[in-house]
């Protein structure tokens, strides 16, 4: 991002002031990254703090799904964390919306996603392979009832993330 700036920087001082002047149009700067690209990263960063040890981790033996919505802050890392749809336990509730505070960032965003753009994490906290089958299921029922609301939750950009112990 630094050498972009740089180019950027370095080439706006090598055109004449006049022609700076004359420009209207803002300079966007865009990423290559595609959309699979950006959800893929993201959940490996969400399960990543998900699976790192700490006290709050350690404590949750509960299992559920914990649907958390966020935008990206001026800075690259999630803003206005908010329980969408929780699960029944509070701890994997808190869990949840930790990981996605612990986002390390969400810059350079993909073409076609504004920095306005609400996010929706879907988040699997299971104690074995067959909770997690069962939880996807109950999963795939929320995600049907959000798309089929009509709403403007069809615009908010979904993924999901499982937790769910090795075998």
């Amino acid at each position: 991002m630094k050498i972009l700036a740089s180019v950027a920087i370095a080439a706006s001082l090598a055109l004449p002031l006049s022609a700076i002047q004359a420009q209207k149009a803002d300079i966007v700067v865009s990423s290559n990254r595609s959309i699979e690209r950006f959800a893929e990263d993201i959940s490996r960063d969400l399960d990543r703090h998900l699976q790192s040890p700490t006290p709050l981790r350690s404590q949750v033996q509960e299992s559920g799904v914990a649907q958390v919505l966020f935008q990206c802050g001026p800075d690259g890392k999630p803003a206005n964390i908010t329980m969408y749809r929780g699960a029944s336990s509070l701890a994997v509730n808190r869990l949840a919306k930790r990981a996605v505070s612990k986002i390390k960032v969400l810059h350079p965003l993909p073409s076609g996603l504004s920095e306005d753009q609400l996010y929706l994490a879907n988040i699997i906290i299971a104690n074995s392979p067959v909770q997690h089958a069962q939880l996807s299921r109950q999963l795939q029922k929320r995600e049907a009832q959000r798309l089929a609301s009509g709403k403007d939750l069809r615009k908010i950009f979904a993924f999901n993330v499982r937790n769910t112990p090795s075998t």
